[in-house]
């Protein structure tokens, strides 16, 4: 089931809201609530878990930011927070971007829109096979808790070195691999490559904590995915995610270029 919260106190938003919503009822169980005010909404925020809210900027009682900013002190914590408004002023904007907003419609916008953020969610929450190569139990761990807090959902396998890697991938299990370089035996490089004898549809990211020029341009050209230099984030792991399944990127989102190599060579050109 998806639980849904629509927060706008114009009638007509809310009307095309949820017919957006409405293209999805054949593939899951959707519950919808309906509130004209931002005090309402955050009553409802904080008597159940809502997995989606799209809040309008500018309501009585109570302002979108406001909600939102509050949304962390009630059940929906991880709630998928869209703001709806004509318009968005920067204080506003870094207000929510900070308080871990996801997206921005600006109005008027049309059922399709809200239909793609509902489907977008159901991407976002099916379960994505992840191995993680790393040949420290410390950095094993440590990527884990960065993978569980993403907005993503990963079914999350270890391997200690590059050999263990390619005996749990030739089950066909799983759909990404994040690999530390630095392994005894075969490094990070030379285990992409062979990933990459395996399936050209694995979803390949490089760990380091080096200067990573050389080694990414290096990753680029075996067909690496991306690049994640060390430490990174669980809002890196939504990037990178949002790339490898080809979903628009959201509004408040983090920015990054797959490899930081082509970020540098946009400014020399």
């Amino acid at each position: 089931m998806i639980r849904v919260l629509v927060a706008d106190d114009s009638g007509v938003a809310r009307e095309v809201v949820n017919d957006g919503i409405k293209v999805h009822r054949n593939k899951r169980y959707i519950e919808i609530d309906n509130v004209d005010n931002g005090r309402a909404a955050l009553d409802i925020l904080k008597k159940k878990q809502i997995d989606i809210a799209f809040i309008d900027i500018n309501m009585p009682g109570l302002k979108g930011p406001d909600v939102v900013a509050a949304m962390r002190e009630t059940k929906s914590t991880d709630c998928l927070a869209v703001v709806i408004s004509s318009n968005m002023d920067e204080r506003a904007e870094a207000m929510l971007k900070h308080f871990g907003a996801y997206h921005f419609l600006q109005k008027p916008f049309r059922t399709e829109d809200v239909a793609d953020i509902v489907a977008t969610y159901m991407v976002m929450t099916t379960s994505y096979p992840i191995l993680i190569v790393d040949d420290s139990a410390t950095m094993r761990k440590l990527t884990r808790k960065i993978l569980e807090n993403s907005r993503f959902d990963f079914e999350i396998a270890e391997a200690d070195s590059a050999q263990a890697a390619l005996r749990a991938l030739s089950t066909g299990k799983f759909k990404i691999v994040l690999t530390d370089f630095h392994m005894p035996g075969v490094d990070g490089i030379e285990l992409a490559g062979s990933i990459r004898d395996l399936s050209s549809k694995i979803g390949i990211y490089m760990m380091s904590t080096n200067e990573t020029t050389y080694l990414e341009r290096s990753a680029a050209f075996v067909g690496i995915s991306g690049f994640l230099k060390k430490p990174f984030t669980p809002q890196d792991i939504d990037t990178i995610m949002h790339e490898y399944l080809d979903i628009n990127a959201p509004k408040f989102g983090k920015v990054r270029d797959m490899f930081s190599f082509l970020a540098r060579d946009k400014k020399a050109s």
